[in-house]
């Protein structure tokens, strides 16, 4: 075969003609007018040919393999870094805050925090804070109702000063799809008193009585 022939055949520059004489030389049938213009030293054996598409063929398969593995690094080590960014964040949340003033335009008024409803009575104030996962603080005065509207109970802490400055925490658990009645004793602000909606009347009356005028139980 033309080395010139064979070589293009082997850069993939062949043209159909071409090809159909080197797959004819491949398969044994020796074209005879190009034996005659050629020594034997000049044309390749077969087995060299095969040994060099052979190379080739093995360089192409290790590239893609290191491609192919390159890749599914890359994508395990972006899919990861996702997962840890989303772990990181609930693990950290951020912090929330908000103070809530009774409008006396508009008594009805309802503000929703973190999986609460919260209303407040005359003249009434609460302010909610919560760092990352601790549970939610609440400081209220006047009287509040606050249901939770989330899907799971709800743990919160009522903070508070007394006559003397000092702060006081309770802990209490708000059950999930419940409303609740909050208030303090009067001049007792460190003396919290919270109730079921539907059990209004477990309240002391003076307290009862505010609630019903607040919220037109």
């Amino acid at each position: 075969m033309n080395p010139e022939l064979l070589r293009k055949c082997l850069s993939g520059n062949a043209s159909e003609e071409e090809l159909e004489i080197y797959e004819k030389w491949m398969e044994g049938e020796v074209d005879e007018p190009d034996a005659e213009e050629f020594n034997n030293k000049d044309i390749p054996l077969q087995h060299e040919v095969w040994a060099k598409i052979s190379a080739r063929n093995l360089k192409y398969d290790h590239s893609q393999l290191y491609k192919n593995r390159i890749f599914k690094m890359a994508a395990a080590a972006s899919l990861l870094a996702i997962l840890s960014f989303c772990v990181f964040q609930n693990r950290v949340s951020p912090a929330q805050f908000m103070v809530f003033h009774y409008d006396q335009s508009r008594p009805l008024m309802e503000k929703e925090f973190d999986g609460l409803k919260i209303r407040l009575g005359h003249n009434g104030k609460v302010k909610l804070a919560q760092q990352a996962n601790d549970p939610l603080d609440i400081s209220f005065s006047g009287n509040m109702m606050l249901s939770n509207t989330s899907t799971a109970d709800k743990e919160i802490l009522i903070l508070s000063k007394n006559n003397d400055g000092q702060v006081w925490s309770k802990k209490v658990n708000l059950r999930k799809g419940k409303s609740y009645l909050l208030a303090h004793y009067l001049f007792k602000e460190d003396e919290l008193v919270m109730v079921e909606n539907s059990n209004l009347m477990n309240m002391p009356p003076a307290l009862a009585i505010n609630m019903k005028r607040d919220f037109n139980l």
